[in-house]
C-alpha cells in the first residue's frame, strides 16, 4: 500500500555479554536479519514471546540504537546515527509510545507541561500557540481540560496512557512505535485506547509499528503482522490469513492459544520447554527443540 515510509533491510542487533564474572564476551543476537517495511497510514504488528527481540526492533527502527548489520531507511534516506544533529532533527517525526505510562512521565510536572515539552524542544510555535496546541491534543486523545494541570499520579492508568499519546503526537509525527501500549490496562480501557489509536491514525495518516504479545489486539489494529521468535521473523502476512491458517508451527501455537467462543478452528498446540538462550542459539531452525512437528533436518545448520 504505497511507498514505504520505514524499511528495515537485513537488520541485526548484536550485544556482547559475559558468562560468569571473568568469562569471555559472548555475542547475543537480539535481532537477527529482520526485514520489513511500513507504508504511510499503515500498521505493522509485531508479536512474539517476551525476549524475542520485539522491543529492540522498535528501538532500532527509531534510530535509538544502531543496527550491527543491515540498514534502516526512513522516508527514502538512511537513518542517521543516534545522537547526531540529523537524527535529533528527524526524531520529531518518529515517536515512541511506552508500555508503562507512569514510568514514561515525569512525576514532578503537570500533564500540560509534559505534552508541551516536545514543542519546546523542537521549537514549534510561540508560547500562546503551544498552549493552544496542548489543549487541542488533550481534546484529541479524550482528556478533559481540567486534567491538564494534574500530575501523573493523580490520573488513572487509561488517562496516563492518553497523556503519553498526546505527548507523542505533539510534534506531529509520521511514525509511531507503540511498544506494548495497552498491556498495563484493563480490557475495557484497552479497547478505548485501541479505538482512539486507530481513529487518530486514520485522521492523521500516521504509520505505526505496533509491538505486543497480545494477538487479539494486534489483529484488531494491524494491516500486516510479523511473528517473531528468537530475534527472527518466522512468518509475515495479512492478519486474517495468519489467524485463519498460520503456516509456521510457532505461529500456529500462538494462534491456537487465543480464547475463542465455540469450537476451535485450530487445535490447541501446547509448547513444551522454555525459549532457548539467545547466546546459545540452536542450530538450524531455532524453534525445533520446542516444535511438535520437528524432524531431524530441522536441526541442520541453515
Amino acid at each position: 500500500a504505497g511507498v514505504s515510509l520505514l524499511s528495515l533491510d537485513g537488520v541485526s542487533r548484536v550485544y556482547a555479554t559475559r558468562r560468569g564474572l571473568f568469562g569471555r564476551p559472548v555475542p547475543v543476537r537480539a535481532v537477527d536479519h529482520v526485514s520489513f517495511s511500513v507504508a504511510p497510514g499503515r500498521t505493522l504488528g509485531i508479536v512474539g514471546e517476551s525476549g524475542c527481540g520485539k522491543s529492540t526492533t522498535g528501538r532500532v527502527a527509531l534510530g535509538i540504537e544502531r543496527p550491527s548489520e543491515g540498514r534502516v531507511m526512513f522516508d527514502g534516506a538512511p537513518m542517521p546515527p543516534p545522537g547526531t544533529p540529523g537524527w535529533r532533527h528527524m526524531r520529531a517525526r518518529l515517536q515512541l509510545v511506552h508500555q508503562d505510562p507512569l514510568g514514561a512521565m515525569d512525576r514532578r510536572l503537570t500533564v500540560a507541561a509534559q505534552v508541551e515539552e516536545p514543542l519546546e524542544i523542537h521549537g514549534i510555535g510561540d508560547r500562546s500557540e503551544r498552549r493552544d496546541r496542548v489543549a487541542a491534543l488533550l481534546r484529541d486523545v479524550g482528556l478533559r481540560a481540567d486534567l491538564a494541570q494534574r500530575h501523573p499520579h493523580e490520573l488513572s492508568g487509561g488517562q496516563r496512557q492518553r497523556a503519553v499519546l498526546a505527548r507523542a503526537l505533539a510534534a506531529d509525527p509520521v511514525l509511531l512505535v507503540a511498544d506494548e501500549p495497552v498491556s498495563a490496562l484493563d480490557v475495557s480501557i484497552q479497547a478505548q485506547v485501541i479505538n482512539m489509536l486507530t481513529d487518530l491514525q486514520a485522521a492523521r495518516g500516521i504509520a505505526m509499528l505496533f509491538i505486543s504479545h497480545d494477538l487479539k489486539v494486534v489483529r484488531q489494529v494491524s494491516h500486516q503482522v510479523a511473528v517473531m521468535y528468537l530475534g527472527r521473523i518466522v512468518e509475515q502476512g495479512d492478519p486474517e490469513a495468519i489467524f485463519a491458517d498460520p503456516l509456521h508451527p510457532y505461529s500456529r501455537a500462538l494462534v491456537s492459544a487465543i480464547p475463542v467462543p465455540g469450537p476451535r478452528r485450530i487445535a490447541r498446540v501446547v509448547l513444551t520447554g522454555d525459549p532457548p538462550n539467545p547466546a546459545d542459539r540452536p542450530s538450524g531452525c531455532a524453534f525445533h527443540p520446542r516444535c511438535p512437528v520437528a524432524v531431524a533436518a530441522c536441526a541442520l545448520t541453515t
